[in-house]
């Protein structure tokens, strides 16, 4: 019994840390904007503008980026994506679900742990307060990922995100094209695709229902593929169900052989 009441505890600790990570990143985001606000001020310049300078200061590192100044850019970045969002009329309580969104896919791992703490013999779940920076697990892990890395990835998500159907327009000028080693693509609405239909993602769904919005992975981790920028994506529900475990190039193969049969059926 004492020791139920023990785990109860720590896992009641776990859940009122991650709660308090979350706050204070959310509160830095804050302040990084409101700097960045006060100090354009003085030199006559819009925050979205002096945001995004300071972030092609930074992209010019492209992967041979640093710890200390891939931290500084997701921070400038998730500061950029809130205030232009906040700026084209969008809720916050919406837009703090999404950068939340993001930092459990890029820099957080899914659940790593085989059982609930919680249900013995269970799954973890997001109850369980089970997340944790990917770079604190082992490196042998499916779900570690160095810190650059895992926070690149982040960087990406909120890119293609500002790529996406309808997505707020950054100022000309802007980031647009500092961020091509990354993407592969200019940081314009519209742009993004999703990689398995090749159609274009709708920001309106990410803001409205941001789980039918996923993260995935061109090779699965359960099947050999890193957590890196190389390898990962926003894709639609859809199309996460539809690829399953298979790698991009084992889908392209399944769906050739299957269109195939249904012409030499005449079924098509």
């Amino acid at each position: 019994m004492a020791k139920k009441k023990d785990e109860n505890l720590s896992n009641k600790k776990v859940q009122i840390f991650k709660k308090l990570e979350d706050r204070d990143e959310n509160d830095l985001i804050d302040k990084t904007i409101a700097e960045i606000k006060n100090s354009s001020v003085k030199d006559n310049v819009f925050p979205v503008e002096a945001i995004s300078e300071n972030i092609k200061k930074l992209a010019v590192q492209e992967y041979n980026i640093s710890v200390e100044a891939v931290t500084q850019l997701i921070k400038l970045t998730s500061s950029l994506f809130k205030t232009l969002l906040l700026s084209a009329g969008y809720e916050e309580k919406k837009i703090r679900a999404i950068i939340t969104k993001f930092r459990d896919a890029g820099r957080r791992s899914a659940p790593w742990k085989p059982t609930s703490s919680r249900v013995p013999g269970r799954p973890q779940d997001g109850k369980d307060g089970n997340r944790i920076n990917r770079w604190e697990l082992p490196s042998e892990h499916k779900f570690y990922a160095s810190q650059v890395d895992a926070t690149l990835v982040e960087v990406k998500y909120f890119l293609q995100a500002l790529s996406m159907n309808g997505s707020p327009s950054l100022p000309d000028n802007s980031i647009q094209d500092s961020f091509i080693w990354l993407l592969e693509h200019s940081v314009k609405p519209g742009i993004y695709l999703d990689p398995i239909q090749l159609i274009p993602i709708e920001f309106s769904q990410l803001i409205d229902t941001p789980r039918t919005i996923q993260s995935g992975h061109l090779i699965p981790l359960d099947r050999g593929g890193k957590h890196t920028p190389q390898n990962t994506f926003l894709m639609l529900e859809r199309s996460n169900q539809i690829q399953g475990n298979q790698t991009l190039d084992e889908l392209l193969e399944l769906m050739t052989r299957v269109v195939k049969g249904y012409h030499e059926k005449g079924r098509i």
